[in-house]
């Protein structure tokens, strides 16, 4: 019984490590997986109107490589022996792990066709670990303020480009796959069923918003997608759609400031007392 017991008090402190180096793996499996995309796959990602009016331009997905830079670094920051206290570190392990394993899975299901189904239940589980990794940051606020500034900087940077990126293109996704079924792009249905993408993008983000805490990277990369929407779909002649991208960045940006105007006002009461 001592042995034992003994045995659990040392395998507790190498636990988290074995975990974030787990994360860091898949972290850097991403550019791995990226560049095995860009070699191998038979098939090339499309972007922009000429493939689908709520497809933004192709130099907006340069986002990625910022993305992936800064999970990436957020990833070796965690395995810094200065950084081994439990805490919020080690729950947005799991998250965070399927986060960057699901990135490769997506390009998996891609190279099989952009418009396959498959991509849209690997966007599901990405966006679902993108929303539980921010409900555990913002309930975890007071333990991030202790953090080295690189750490918190780091963080809601990585999380709010990543999630506010995957979370639009999941409904990007959802147009192509709805688009390769057959649905037609032009006339009355076309018009109606991609407005309908464009306002459940939208909600989607707002949703992210009041779970983020207001995350002002968040809003930025979501906003930065819907721009790209606006773009392509006022460029191939839908200013429907545009009108309706614009007017969800406008949702977007302004519940962002009602967020976090919320929360610094709770903050200074709590402050008061």
């Amino acid at each position: 019984m001592t042995t034992s017991a003994a045995q659990g008090r040392i395998a507790r402190p190498t636990s988290p490590f074995a975990g974030r180096a787990i994360v860091l793996i898949l972290a850097i499996g991403q550019l791995v997986s990226n560049l095995m995309f860009t070699l191998w796959s038979p098939n090339d990602l499309q972007s922009g109107t000429q493939f689908s009016p709520l497809i933004p331009p192709g130099p907006m997905f340069s986002i990625w490589g910022a993305i992936i830079t800064v999970s990436v670094l957020w990833a070796i920051l965690q395995v810094r022996p200065s950084a081994q206290q439990a805490g919020l570190r080690d729950r947005l392990v799991v998250p965070l792990g399927i986060v960057y394993a699901t990135f490769a899975l997506w390009l998996a299901a891609a190279s099989l066709g952009q418009q396959s189904p498959l991509t849209l239940v690997v966007f599901i589980v990405m966006v679902g670990a993108h929303f539980v990794a921010w409900r555990r940051i913002t309930a975890a606020r007071d333990e991030i303020a202790q953090w080295k500034p690189v750490d918190r900087v780091v963080l809601y940077v990585s999380q709010g480009l990543y999630a506010g990126w995957t979370s639009m293109a999941f409904f990007v996704n959802i147009a192509t796959v709805v688009q390769g079924a057959g649905s037609p792009i032009d006339g009355g249905w076309g018009t109606t069923w991609q407005l309908l993408v464009v306002a459940a993008a939208a909600g989607a983000a707002i949703a992210f918003v009041l779970a983020s805490g207001g995350s002002a990277w968040y809003a930025v990369a979501s906003c930065y997608a819907l721009v790209g929407v606006a773009i392509s779909s006022s460029g191939g002649g839908y200013p429907v759609l545009a009108i309706a991208a614009a007017v969800g960045v406008v949702l977007v940006l302004a519940s962002t400031i009602v967020v976090r105007a919320a929360t610094a006002r709770r903050t200074r009461a709590a402050t008061a007392l």
